[in-house]
This record gives C-alpha cells, sequence and structure tokens, in this order.
C-alpha cells in the first residue's frame, strides 16, 4: 500500500532544508533598519485569512521589511499552510522577512496543543520542524530605538547575552502594572515585568521602546508603561472571541502607528 503524504506536508519536508540553512546563520538578536516604514506582525496561530491581511498591509502602507513576532501555529485550521507560507517568503525574501520565536514554537508548548495533531502525529516531521524553531531569532531591534519580541524580558539582561537557547522568559513574560519580576499567573516558570524593570532594560540597552505579542486583546493592541511598550494581536476574532486583529508599523523616525482590522 502507498502512503499518500498531504502535499502541504510534503511542501514543508522539502523547504525545511533551506530554512535551517538561513536561520542557523542569524543571530538571536537581528538588528535592523529601512528607509521606509517597518511592519510587524504578532501571533498567527494557523490562521492563514490573517496572515493573508498582514501581508495586504504590507502592501498597502509601503513596508519592504516585515518583522513576525511567533506563534504562527496551533489553535487555528491552518499552521501548516502558514509556516508553508511564511518559510517560502523568508527563502525568497531573507533579509526582509523576520521570523522571531513564540512560546508555541517550543516543544512544551506544540506538543500538546494542535499543531502535533496537525502533522498526523509524524514523529519525525515532527522533530525535524521543532529543529528549524530553535534557530528562529529571540528578537529583533529596529534601529537602534525599538526591541521587539514575542513575550518580554528576564530582567535587565544585555542584548549581547541574549541567546537561542535561553528563548523561554523572553516567549512566555508578561509586562504587568506590579513592579518588579513576579511569579506569572500563565504557570510555574513563566513571569511578569514591571515598569522599573522595563525602563531599566530600555536604559542598558539604549533602547527607546518596546513591541511584542503574546496577548489576546479585544482592541488588537493595547500601550503599557506611558506609552513606551505595545501589545499587539494580530489575529481578528480568535476562535471567536470577536476581538479586533492589529499590526504595527514603524516609521522611519521611529514613531509607531498602529492599524487593526477585523
Amino acid at each position: 500500500m502507498v502512503i499518500q503524504i498531504p502535499i502541504t506536508k510534503r511542501k514543508l519536508f522539502n523547504i525545511l532544508p533551506k530554512i535551517s540553512e538561513i536561520l542557523y546563520f542569524e543571530p538571536a538578536v537581528i538588528h535592523t533598519s529601512a528607509a521606509t516604514p517597518i511592519l510587524i506582525v504578532a501571533d498567527l496561530h494557523g490562521d492563514l485569512d490573517a496572515l493573508r491581511l498582514a501581508l495586504r498591509k504590507r502592501t498597502d502602507l509601503g513596508c519592504d521589511t516585515v518583522i513576525f513576532l511567533g506563534d504562527y501555529i496551533d489553535r487555528g485550521p491552518a499552521s501548516l499552510d502558514v509556516l508553508e507560507w511564511l518559510f517560502l517568503l523568508k527563502i525568497k525574501e531573507p533579509d526582509k522577512i523576520i521570523l522571531l520565536r513564540g512560546n508555541h514554537e517550543l516543544r512544551e508548548t506544540n506538543r500538546f496543543e494542535q499543531f502535533f495533531k496537525d502533522l498526523d502525529f509524524d514523529e519525525d516531521m515532527y522533530a525535524r520542524i521543532n529543529r528549524v524553531f530553535d534557530q528562529l531569532p529571540v528578537a529583533a531591534v529596529i534601529s537602534n530605538h525599538t526591541f521587539c519580541v514575542h513575550g518580554g524580558i528576564p530582567g535587565h539582561v544585555k542584548l549581547p547575552e541574549i541567546t537561542k537557547k535561553d528563548a523561554y522568559p523572553f516567549v512566555w513574560n508578561d509586562p504587568s502594572g506590579e513592579n518588579g519580576i513576579n511569579q506569572s499567573p500563565r504557570g510555574l516558570g513563566m513571569r511578569t515585568f514591571g515598569e522599573d524593570v522595563f525602563e531599566e532594560f530600555l536604559r542598558v540597552n539604549g533602547l527607546e521602546r518596546m513591541v511584542r505579542g503574546h496577548m489576546i486583546l479585544e482592541e488588537g493592541y493595547r500601550w503599557w508603561f506611558g506609552g513606551r511598550l505595545l501589545s499587539l494581536f494580530s489575529v481578528p476574532d480568535h476562535c471567536g472571541m470577536g476581538n479586533l486583529g492589529a499590526v504595527g508599523v514603524v516609521e522611519e523616525g521611529g514613531d509607531i502607528e498602529v492599524v487593526t482590522f477585523g
């Protein structure tokens, strides 16, 4: 009997070596700048329509560079399609497409969510894709002023100290109205960081602001800490919750415009 491999799964398998090679040579923190606006896209969670919307915004707003903040898979119906689109975009435009790691690009998360099932419980394919996830950068810095990450920070860490192997707090931690580093309601090992920690992180790294994802937001975005930290979520009506989706546009001068869509 011949086993038929779904076409998207087969196409993903075929492009894994090339995307792995590209990501392997990228540092944990990508530094980028551009003469045109830079688009920032947050969580996509297997929603191909949300990805299409974001890419249309890229064209409409004239953004050459796009920074994706992670959480490409799980929950939505098209995780494999979203990965295929993103990987092909990265292969085609390696310097303009920046793919950061989210908490769903960790084995301890995607093993027990939708992704492993989407792969038909194929252990070999699952291992191969997660080895690619291991190579994803942790953060990106735009023009030495804006720090982009999926979740947050573990403290006053300096940018050169960030490594791909230590991605966990950067993909899981959240901002909080309480000062200091504290236990997160998300679970053990996850933390929150207050405005005091955030401001010190910016100071030691000579940064001005942060953009992150990781939270479902009714309006698609939320400003924290006097407008210095922006949370985005890019899937509208995520799992029927009725929320808006949002992307961020970083202008050449550093200002950030939020674009929402339903």
